[in-house]
């Protein structure tokens, strides 16, 4: 992944020409301050996206983890589920 470096002092000076960057390139810019990293910034459309993969990820885990214990919904239970919160979030944005 392709991640740019910038520092507190220069986000103070420039934050809108970096905010326009994130959006269009889409990759995320490393905040630091003193050469320590503090914090990422990305773009919205690039964090729901994460945020959804790691909701699909969770929930992988728990049929994993329900299948190993005889516990379970059927595949077309599942189907439903994830169809319904994927429209979900589809419409909130």
């Amino acid at each position: 992944m392709i991640m740019s470096v910038k520092a507190v002092s220069a986000l103070k000076a420039g934050m809108p020409a970096v905010l326009k960057s994130i959006k269009e390139s889409r990759h995320p810019v490393l905040v630091v301050s003193k050469g320590q990293p503090q914090a990422v910034l990305q773009d919205v459309e690039s964090y729901q996206e994460t945020q959804d993969a790691l909701a699909l990820l969770k929930l992988l885990l728990h049929a994993e983890k329900s299948v190993a214990a005889k516990r379970g919904l059927s595949t077309a239970a599942v189907r439903t589920r994830l169809l319904a919160r994927v429209t979900a979030r589809t419409a909130a944005r």
